[in-house]
């Protein structure tokens, strides 16, 4: 398996306080409550024979912040010097006995909002564990509040070395080890006209609106199904620079990661970040990507080179009315049935109007004469449809009907007769609704082996036919098929 690129490596994660949510926005920086505790902090005695010997140099100017477990909840607090040692901030406690149970210091990497790239440079060992020895009151610590008092709980700690973490006797938390990985992204939006992206970010772009424009995107990166982070380029409009994707791997776990690409788009009258694809991998799997380090990607046909090649985006509205022609076997539009299309404005990639349709089932009678409200779904999205509609054989069917030259003198029942061949239940190649027989088709059966062959992964071409699918809304078994012209 190739690896990625290692943009940091070994970074530590306090588990638990990651685990409860906890963060330095949390941290008790102006309390003056009239009572509490003050920790004043100072290095472990009779370090003679431990590795590290160089305690004082950990705690004497670099600590931003203690945490401390205190009875069964964590703190987080500031922490200033006074003479080149540590104190906490005051702390509020309700006054009654207390136990200190763990106590760290940590350094925040000059990124108070951001506690992934902490690191943690000293701790309080427990009694019993290998660097009690090295501490004169080594955890846990009782302590006692009173009403009105402060009290200033002395700490000793000792440097922390991830090597020796199981030294500490840690009893609260688990120590990570984390390597910050990084992908690189860059796409091309390409689009049927400019006129449609009037108003929208991609005006913005130093060039200006055209058919083949940098993609503005974001991408959302989930760690285990928890989302981590959303990186956006819309901040320099896509253009000019890649955008960099950096995500935290746990090494002494397996991490399943996925990337969700949204590319804002124009969805009815406005633009909205749509999403379109996901890259999913574990650990230190890499996204495929070109010679050039960066995962190139393209919605619609302006780029064939790039690793990633999106469909077309068709703007369509999410339901119409649909009225089946009384007339079928053929309708008058050379398909199986025509179909009015209406109920929705002009700024769509369909027209209100009559179409040629077909049926994609054949197990359901169609009501002749009469409107249904329909859903509608482009079928070159396969993962953005429902889960009844998810099927290869869109891609299939849109082959089909982009190589229609290879099958001169096919007649509108070869078609259909086609399309019902990969029908779940499959047709039984009996005549039904005034489609004949398959055994009388001329080039029905040939479509279908053909599609089966070429037409899996089929991505329909720029100005090509794309099938439209029409659920009725009540979520009937009878699903429609009509076919538009795609974009650039």
């Amino acid at each position: 398996m190739q690896m990625n690129r290692i943009f940091v490596l070994g970074f530590f994660v306090w588990g638990f306080i990651v685990l409860t949510g906890c963060n330095k926005l949390e941290i008790d920086k102006t309390n003056q409550s009239n009572q509490g505790v003050i920790f004043s902090i100072a290095p472990g005695a009779n370090l003679g024979n431990l590795k590290s010997t160089d305690t004082i140099n950990c705690i004497n100017s670099s600590a931003d912040y203690a945490t401390a477990v205190i009875d069964d909840s964590t703190y987080h607090i500031d922490v200033f010097y006074i003479g080149g040692m540590p104190y906490t901030n005051s702390l509020f406690l309700l006054a009654g006995y207390h136990t200190l149970k763990e106590f760290t210091l940590w350094n925040d990497n000059n990124t108070p909002n951001n506690v992934t790239d902490d690191v943690m440079l000293s701790a309080s060992p427990h009694a019993g564990s290998n660097y009690a020895p090295y501490v004169v009151s080594p955890l846990n610590i009782p302590f006692t509040i009173e009403s009105f008092k402060k009290v200033e709980l002395p700490v000793e700690v000792i440097c922390y070395e991830m090597d020796h973490f199981t030294d500490f006797g840690f009893t609260y938390f688990q120590i990570h080890q984390v390597v910050v990985r990084e992908e690189t992204f860059f796409g091309d939006l390409c689009i049927k006209s400019t006129a449609d992206y009037v108003g929208s970010l991609y005006a913005g772009q130093s060039g200006g609106l055209k058919l083949d424009m940098p993609a503005i995107f974001k991408i959302e990166v989930y760690r285990n199904g928890t989302l981590q982070q959303t990186f956006s380029n819309e901040t320099w409009k896509g253009e000019g620079q890649p955008l960099k994707v950096t995500y935290g791997d746990y090494l002494n776990q397996v991490d399943h990661f996925e990337f969700k690409l949204y590319v804002l788009l124009r969805k009815d009258a406005a633009f909205y970040y749509t999403y379109l694809y996901s890259w999913a991998f574990d650990d230190d799997q890499i996204i495929p990507q070109g010679n050039d380090g960066i995962v190139d990607f393209t919605v619609g046909n302006c780029n064939p080179s790039s690793d990633i090649l999106l469909p077309s985006w068709l703007n369509l509205p999410a339901t119409c009315n649909y009225k089946f022609s009384s007339n079928y076997a053929p309708g008058s539009k050379g398909g199986y049935v025509d179909a009015t299309l209406s109920g929705f404005s002009n700024v769509y990639d369909i027209t209100t109007g009559t179409y040629a349709s077909y049926g994609a089932d054949h197990t359901t009678s169609i009501p002749f004469g009469q409107t249904l409200a329909m859903a509608v779904y482009s079928s070159l999205y396969q993962n953005l449809l429902p889960t009844g509609l998810k099927n290869t054989k869109w891609a299939k069917i849109n082959w089909i009907m982009n190589h229609l030259t290879l099958y001169p003198g096919y007649k509108w029942y070869d078609v259909q007769g086609a399309i019902w061949l990969m029908d779940t239940p499959a047709w039984n190649g009996q005549a039904f609704m005034g489609v004949p027989a398959l055994s009388t088709m001329h080039w029905a059966q040939q479509m279908y082996n053909d599609a089966l062959i070429n037409g899996v992964n089929y991505n329909v071409p720029a100005g090509g036919t794309a099938a439209l699918i029409l659920l009725p809304s009540n979520q009937s078994n009878m699903v429609q098929i009509v076919f538009v012209k795609t974009g650039s």
